[in-house]
Formats: C-alpha cells, sequence, structure tokens
C-alpha cells in the first residue's frame, strides 16, 4: 500500500484554499473600513459631549469660539482614523477621516459633521446652547 498524497489530491486542496481566500480578502478588507468609520463616529460623540459641557461651562464664549476650543482640544489626544495627514477634528474642510465643527452664533449651535474615506458626510449631529431661563 502506497502512503501520502497525489498530485492530483495536493492541487484539489490548493484550489479549495485559493477559493476561500478570494472570498475572505473583500470581507477583511470591508471590516477595516467599517472599523475606521466607527472611529469617526466615536469622534463625533466625543466632539458632542465636549460642545455640550463647554456651553453649559462657558456661558460668554460663542458659538465659534467654542467649536474652536473644542476641535483643539480633542486634536491634542486623538488622530484622523483613515487620513493620518490631517487632523481628526477641524472647523471647515471636508478630509476624509475628519470630524468638522461649525460654529452658528446667530442660532447659538454647532453642526458636527464626520466624513468617511471618499469625502462625504457619514454622519450629522447639531449641539445647541441650553435655554436661558
Amino acid at each position: 500500500m502506497k502512503k501520502g498524497f497525489t498530485l492530483l489530491e495536493l492541487l484539489i486542496v490548493v484550489v479549495i484554499i485559493g477559493v476561500l481566500a478570494l472570498i475572505a480578502a473583500p470581507t477583511l478588507l470591508n471590516a477595516t473600513d467599517q472599523a475606521k468609520e466607527g472611529t469617526v463616529k466615536a469622534n463625533i460623540s466625543a466632539a458632542a459631549s465636549s460642545i455640550t459641557s463647554r456651553f453649559a461651562l462657558n456661558t460668554n464664549d460663542t458659538a465659534t469660539e467654542i467649536a474652536t476650543a473644542v476641535a483643539d482640544a480633542l486634536n491634542a489626544d486623538n488622530t484622523n482614523p483613515i487620513d493620518d495627514a490631517n487632523a481628526a477634528f477641524s472647523t471647515a474642510g471636508t478630509a476624509a477621516g475628519s470630524v468638522v465643527l461649525t460654529g452658528d452664533n446667530n442660532t447659538d449651535t454647532i453642526t458636527i459633521i464626520g466624513y468617511d474615506k471618499n469625502q462625504a458626510a457619514l454622519l450629522t449631529k447639531v449641539v445647541a446652547a441650553p435655554a436661558d431661563n
């Protein structure tokens, strides 16, 4: 009796592994993009939380001043998950992976927009200053 595998059996195993790799590769690449977009969404939530706190504590600051202060403070500890060349937080632009904070002094609101890898708006939040009583 012979021991071992024939060349045909080994070739079939290699083909099966190749097909499985072709199926798995796009799924893994998609998971990476989803994780990066998840980080952008988390950055949006962090910005909204910081803005809410600053609105409550800094009654004399304008929405534009608060947006700038929050972007600067959050950039100290965060990096852009999609494009390392750009900041994670800014007050202008549409860079991939960035979160843009735009203050509107007339309505006392700050609009937060996060951008995906194609520079399309991923998620938008609007945070308003608390009403004066």
